[in-house]
Protein backbone atom coordinates (compact mmCIF):
# COMPACT_ATOMS: atom_id res chain seq x y z
CA UNK A 1 0.00 0.00 0.00
CA UNK A 2 1.19 3.57 -0.96
CA UNK A 3 0.08 7.36 -0.41
CA UNK A 4 0.33 9.80 -3.31
CA UNK A 5 1.21 12.98 -1.99
CA UNK A 6 0.43 16.64 -3.86
CA UNK A 7 2.71 18.43 -2.36
CA UNK A 8 0.43 21.60 -3.43
CA UNK A 9 -1.99 20.40 -1.16
CA UNK A 10 0.00 19.70 1.34
CA UNK A 11 1.52 23.04 1.12
CA UNK A 12 -1.42 24.96 0.94
CA UNK A 13 -2.99 23.53 3.96
CA UNK A 14 -0.18 23.74 6.46
CA UNK A 15 0.11 27.78 4.85
CA UNK A 16 -3.64 28.09 6.06
CA UNK A 17 -3.16 26.64 9.14
CA UNK A 18 0.07 28.10 10.26
CA UNK A 19 -1.02 31.48 9.34
CA UNK A 20 -4.28 31.08 11.30
CA UNK A 21 -2.09 29.79 14.30
CA UNK A 22 0.10 33.11 13.77
CA UNK A 23 -3.20 35.36 13.43
CA UNK A 24 -4.54 33.76 16.92
CA UNK A 25 -1.24 34.18 18.96
CA UNK A 26 -0.77 37.43 17.55
CA UNK A 27 -4.07 38.32 19.19
CA UNK A 28 -3.44 36.84 22.68
CA UNK A 29 0.07 38.18 22.97
CA UNK A 30 -0.96 41.75 21.27
CA UNK A 31 1.89 41.80 18.62
CA UNK A 32 2.35 44.65 16.06
CA UNK A 33 2.76 41.90 12.86
CA UNK A 34 1.22 42.78 9.91
CA UNK A 35 -0.57 40.30 7.73
CA UNK A 36 2.00 39.69 5.22
CA UNK A 37 4.50 38.79 8.10
CA UNK A 38 2.35 36.37 9.23
CA UNK A 39 1.63 35.56 5.51
CA UNK A 40 5.70 34.89 5.21
CA UNK A 41 6.05 32.73 8.55
CA UNK A 42 3.32 30.65 7.83
CA UNK A 43 4.68 30.17 4.33
CA UNK A 44 8.59 29.35 5.91
CA UNK A 45 6.66 26.79 8.26
CA UNK A 46 4.95 24.68 5.43
CA UNK A 47 7.84 24.85 2.60
CA UNK A 48 9.69 23.35 5.79
CA UNK A 49 7.17 20.50 6.33
CA UNK A 50 6.96 20.07 2.83
CA UNK A 51 10.55 19.59 2.17
CA UNK A 52 11.21 17.00 4.64
CA UNK A 53 8.60 15.15 3.19
CA UNK A 54 10.26 15.51 -0.38
CA UNK A 55 13.51 13.99 1.38
CA UNK A 56 11.36 11.03 3.19
CA UNK A 57 12.40 12.71 6.45
CA UNK A 58 8.99 13.40 8.04
CA UNK A 59 9.07 10.27 10.33
CA UNK A 60 12.89 10.52 11.50
CA UNK A 61 14.68 11.60 14.75
CA UNK A 62 16.01 14.30 13.07
CA UNK A 63 12.56 15.97 11.23
CA UNK A 64 10.18 15.60 14.22
CA UNK A 65 13.31 18.39 15.68
CA UNK A 66 13.29 19.94 13.21
CA UNK A 67 9.44 20.57 12.64
CA UNK A 68 8.90 20.63 16.87
CA UNK A 69 11.72 23.09 17.70
CA UNK A 70 13.54 24.73 14.77
CA UNK A 71 10.67 25.53 12.22
CA UNK A 72 8.12 26.34 14.62
CA UNK A 73 10.79 28.59 16.46
CA UNK A 74 11.11 30.49 13.38
CA UNK A 75 7.80 30.86 12.15
CA UNK A 76 6.96 32.50 15.00
CA UNK A 77 10.08 34.70 14.80
CA UNK A 78 9.62 36.15 11.56
CA UNK A 79 5.71 35.34 11.69
CA UNK A 80 5.31 37.31 14.84
CA UNK A 81 8.54 39.87 14.81
CA UNK A 82 9.70 38.27 18.03
CA UNK A 83 12.92 39.10 19.27
CA UNK A 84 13.16 38.28 22.72
CA UNK A 85 13.93 34.91 23.73
CA UNK A 86 11.30 34.70 26.36
CA UNK A 87 8.65 35.56 24.22
CA UNK A 88 9.59 33.65 21.52
CA UNK A 89 9.73 30.49 23.88
CA UNK A 90 6.02 31.31 25.37
CA UNK A 91 4.84 32.01 21.60
CA UNK A 92 5.89 28.44 20.78
CA UNK A 93 4.27 26.93 23.56
CA UNK A 94 1.07 28.57 22.99
CA UNK A 95 1.53 27.63 19.53
CA UNK A 96 1.44 23.87 20.72
CA UNK A 97 -1.23 24.27 22.94
CA UNK A 98 -3.43 26.50 20.33
CA UNK A 99 -2.40 23.93 17.42
CA UNK A 100 -3.58 20.59 20.06
CA UNK A 101 -6.70 22.51 20.60
CA UNK A 102 -7.42 23.38 17.17
CA UNK A 103 -7.06 19.89 15.87
CA UNK A 104 -9.32 18.43 18.32
CA UNK A 105 -11.90 21.01 17.18
CA UNK A 106 -11.46 20.37 13.56
CA UNK A 107 -12.24 16.35 14.36
CA UNK A 108 -15.21 17.91 16.41
CA UNK A 109 -16.27 19.73 13.67
CA UNK A 110 -15.53 17.46 10.88
CA UNK A 111 -17.82 14.49 12.47
CA UNK A 112 -20.72 16.76 12.31
CA UNK A 113 -20.74 18.43 9.88
CA UNK A 114 -20.48 17.44 5.60
CA UNK A 115 -19.05 20.14 2.95
CA UNK A 116 -19.19 19.42 -0.26
CA UNK A 117 -16.15 21.64 -1.48
CA UNK A 118 -12.64 22.18 0.15
CA UNK A 119 -13.73 20.24 3.25
CA UNK A 120 -10.48 20.57 4.83
CA UNK A 121 -10.46 25.38 4.22
CA UNK A 122 -13.75 24.70 5.76
CA UNK A 123 -13.16 22.49 8.43
CA UNK A 124 -10.19 24.76 9.29
CA UNK A 125 -11.68 28.20 9.09
CA UNK A 126 -15.05 26.73 11.41
CA UNK A 127 -12.56 25.50 14.27
CA UNK A 128 -10.59 28.53 13.86
CA UNK A 129 -13.75 30.07 14.60
CA UNK A 130 -14.89 28.54 17.72
CA UNK A 131 -11.10 28.21 18.95
CA UNK A 132 -11.17 32.05 18.57
CA UNK A 133 -14.79 32.79 20.45
CA UNK A 134 -13.91 30.42 22.98
CA UNK A 135 -10.44 32.37 23.56
CA UNK A 136 -12.08 35.47 23.45
CA UNK A 137 -14.39 34.77 26.24
CA UNK A 138 -11.54 33.09 28.16
CA UNK A 139 -9.47 36.27 28.06
CA UNK A 140 -11.77 38.70 28.46
CA UNK A 141 -13.25 36.80 31.83
CA UNK A 142 -9.84 36.76 32.71
CA UNK A 143 -9.52 40.62 31.97
CA UNK A 144 -12.38 41.30 34.12
CA UNK A 145 -11.86 39.50 37.25
CA UNK A 146 -8.37 40.97 36.92
CA UNK A 147 -9.67 44.47 37.24
CA UNK A 148 -12.40 43.83 40.18
CA UNK A 149 -11.52 44.43 43.30
CA UNK A 150 -12.57 44.87 46.86
CA UNK A 151 -13.12 47.82 48.94
CA UNK A 152 -15.06 49.78 51.53
CA UNK A 153 -16.64 53.54 51.32
CA UNK A 154 -17.23 55.95 54.39
CA UNK A 155 -19.52 58.53 54.69
CA UNK A 156 -20.22 60.64 57.99
CA UNK A 157 -19.57 57.69 60.16
CA UNK A 158 -21.21 55.29 58.31
CA UNK A 159 -19.21 52.45 55.95
CA UNK A 160 -20.26 49.98 53.24
CA UNK A 161 -17.90 47.19 51.94
CA UNK A 162 -18.12 47.64 47.64
CA UNK A 163 -17.37 45.46 45.00
CA UNK A 164 -15.31 47.72 41.92
CA UNK A 165 -14.59 47.81 38.77
CA UNK A 166 -11.15 49.56 37.62
CA UNK A 167 -12.32 50.94 34.14
CA UNK A 168 -9.21 52.33 32.06
CA UNK A 169 -12.20 53.68 30.08
CA UNK A 170 -13.60 55.90 32.61
CA UNK A 171 -12.08 59.67 32.04
CA UNK A 172 -14.65 61.35 33.78
CA UNK A 173 -13.70 64.26 35.60
CA UNK A 174 -14.73 67.13 37.83
CA UNK A 175 -14.81 69.79 35.00
CA UNK A 176 -13.52 72.92 37.48
CA UNK A 177 -10.73 70.71 39.53
CA UNK A 178 -10.00 68.01 36.99
CA UNK A 179 -10.75 65.04 40.13
CA UNK A 180 -11.38 62.27 38.93
CA UNK A 181 -15.36 60.67 39.29
CA UNK A 182 -15.79 57.63 40.13
CA UNK A 183 -19.31 55.63 39.88
CA UNK A 184 -21.68 54.38 42.18
CA UNK A 185 -25.32 52.72 42.44
CA UNK A 186 -28.14 54.50 43.50
CA UNK A 187 -29.38 51.80 45.86
CA UNK A 188 -25.48 51.57 47.50
CA UNK A 189 -25.59 55.38 47.70
CA UNK A 190 -28.73 55.16 49.59
CA UNK A 191 -27.10 52.11 52.71
CA UNK A 192 -23.60 54.81 52.85
CA UNK A 193 -26.01 57.99 53.47
CA UNK A 194 -28.99 56.55 55.15
CA UNK A 195 -31.80 58.92 55.15
CA UNK A 196 -29.13 61.84 54.56
CA UNK A 197 -29.22 63.60 51.54
CA UNK A 198 -25.33 64.76 50.60
CA UNK A 199 -24.63 67.74 48.85
CA UNK A 200 -24.18 67.49 44.99
CA UNK A 201 -21.94 68.85 41.78
CA UNK A 202 -23.53 68.36 38.64
CA UNK A 203 -20.84 66.66 35.80
CA UNK A 204 -21.33 66.97 32.70
CA UNK A 205 -20.81 63.85 30.38
CA UNK A 206 -21.08 62.44 27.12
CA UNK A 207 -21.68 58.99 26.14
CA UNK A 208 -23.30 56.79 23.03
CA UNK A 209 -26.36 57.22 24.13
CA UNK A 210 -26.58 59.99 26.32
CA UNK A 211 -24.79 63.14 24.29
CA UNK A 212 -25.28 65.76 26.79
CA UNK A 213 -25.75 63.87 30.19
CA UNK A 214 -25.19 65.49 33.69
CA UNK A 215 -23.97 63.02 36.50
CA UNK A 216 -25.21 64.26 40.40
CA UNK A 217 -21.84 63.38 42.60
CA UNK A 218 -20.41 63.89 46.00
CA UNK A 219 -17.58 64.13 47.78
CA UNK A 220 -17.43 60.83 50.40
CA UNK A 221 -14.99 60.83 53.17
CA UNK A 222 -12.96 58.14 52.44
CA UNK A 223 -12.37 54.65 50.03
CA UNK A 224 -10.22 52.49 50.58
CA UNK A 225 -8.72 49.39 47.83
CA UNK A 226 -7.60 46.23 48.86
CA UNK A 227 -4.78 45.44 46.47
CA UNK A 228 -3.87 41.72 45.41
CA UNK A 229 -1.13 41.94 47.77
CA UNK A 230 -2.58 42.30 50.82
CA UNK A 231 -2.01 45.79 51.12
CA UNK A 232 -5.23 48.80 51.37
CA UNK A 233 -4.97 52.22 49.37
CA UNK A 234 -6.53 54.59 50.96
CA UNK A 235 -7.75 57.61 48.74
CA UNK A 236 -9.41 60.74 50.69
CA UNK A 237 -12.71 62.80 49.57
CA UNK A 238 -13.29 60.81 46.53
CA UNK A 239 -15.44 62.30 43.98
CA UNK A 240 -18.81 59.88 43.66
CA UNK A 241 -20.79 59.96 40.73
CA UNK A 242 -24.54 58.32 41.32
CA UNK A 243 -26.35 56.17 38.94
CA UNK A 244 -29.69 55.03 38.79
CA UNK A 245 -29.04 51.88 36.52
CA UNK A 246 -27.24 49.05 37.31
CA UNK A 247 -23.37 48.86 36.36
CA UNK A 248 -23.26 44.99 35.84
CA UNK A 249 -25.66 42.91 34.25
CA UNK A 250 -24.51 39.75 36.41
CA UNK A 251 -24.03 41.99 39.92
CA UNK A 252 -20.45 41.42 39.50
CA UNK A 253 -19.61 45.00 40.70
CA UNK A 254 -21.87 48.01 42.15
CA UNK A 255 -18.80 50.47 41.52
CA UNK A 256 -16.58 51.75 38.87
CA UNK A 257 -13.58 52.97 40.02
CA UNK A 258 -11.65 55.83 37.66
CA UNK A 259 -8.18 54.25 37.13
CA UNK A 260 -6.32 57.00 38.52
CA UNK A 261 -7.19 55.80 41.65
CA UNK A 262 -4.37 53.30 41.63
CA UNK A 263 -2.08 55.27 40.23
Amino acid sequence: MYYELYLDVLFLENLLADYLLLSLLRWILKCPARRLRRLLGAAIGSAGVCGLYVCSMESTFFGQLLIYVIFSTVMVKIGLGIKDLRTVKKAVALLYICSFLLGGIYQWVQSRLKLPLYPFAGFTLISYWILSACMGWLLGFRERAADVFEGELGYHGRTIHIKGLLDTGNHLRDPVFGKPVSILTENRKQELCGGEEPMYQMIPFHSLGEPNGILPAFFADVLYIYQKDGSRKQIERPLIGITKEPLSSQMDYDMIAHPELLE
